[in-house]
């Protein structure tokens, strides 16, 4: 599984989770090491209302291409309505989701405004590339970033997929106060390991989550801090409810 949430946090298909803050158009998923291209998924994020908001998607699978934006579906450039059936790819609303799914092996899941999940068949294992890594096995940290030998803003600017006719900058890291982490560390620590989240906290990591509700906290504005932190607690129920676990309603009238 790999996603993208919040405040331009991704978790690739091999597990690690970085922070690349762009707003062109990515490739988000892609089986690129294969004569025959047959899927291609693209992202696009902008600045809506003071939050991060992913406003554009292009699925392209074999030969089809869905374009999708908040309340719309394109395909092959003909409006169509949900649930919709087409060449084995079957497309509804389903649990506040959008969901796209692909007898090729590949599910999709948007929620129209800030979260975005991909689950791929294991048989494209060591064959995709873009934002997602190439599913190999090993952490992109480890394999791309790690060793100096790409910083996370980079290996996100080589996913680019400009038109030709677009100018779009390339992000610029961004610096935290080194007391950060240690000011913010209580408040993920206190929702991410309460009651609420029990057995998600065996089934996946939660010093990933905690490590990224920290970042969150410290490169998000005052404005914004409850919609980045938030994001990030909405991710990790996600992936705890993907991994077969059940978390219970952490939303509060105080928190979130």
């Amino acid at each position: 599984v790999c996603s993208t949430w919040g405040n331009f946090h991704f978790k690739t298909f091999d597990g690690d989770i970085f922070y690349f803050p762009g707003v062109c158009n990515y490739i988000f998923a892609s089986n690129c090491k294969s004569p025959y291209e047959d899927f291609n998924i693209q992202i696009r994020r902008a600045m809506v209302e003071n939050a991060t908001v992913i406003t554009h998607v292009i699925v392209k699978l074999e030969g089809v291409v869905i374009e999708l934006t908040r309340g719309s579906v394109l395909l092959d450039d003909k409006l169509v309505q949900l649930p919709y059936s087409h060449m084995g790819v079957f497309m509804e609303r389903s649990n506040n989701y959008l969901k796209v799914s692909a007898k090729l092996g590949l599910t999709f899941l948007w929620n129209e405004r800030d979260a975005l999940l991909v689950e791929l068949d294991k048989k494209y294992a060591n064959q995709t590339c873009g934002l997602c890594g190439d599913f190999n096995g090993i952490p992109v940290s480890n394999e791309f970033i790690s060793g100096s030998k790409l910083t996370p803003i980079q290996f996100g600017n080589r996913q680019k997929m400009d038109g030709p006719t677009e100018q779009c900058d390339d992000p610029i890291p961004s610096t935290s106060p080194m007391n950060c982490s240690r000011e913010f560390a209580s408040i993920c620590e206190t929702v991410l390991t309460s009651k609420a989240f029990t057995n998600c906290n065996m089934l996946v990591n939660v010093q990933d989550y905690i490590e990224t509700c920290i970042q969150d906290l410290c490169q998000c504005d005052s404005s914004m801090a409850d919609f980045c932190m938030c994001n990030t607690f909405a991710e990790y129920s996600r992936q705890c409810a993907h991994a077969g676990g059940q978390p219970l309603n952490w939303r509060t009238s105080d928190l979130c």
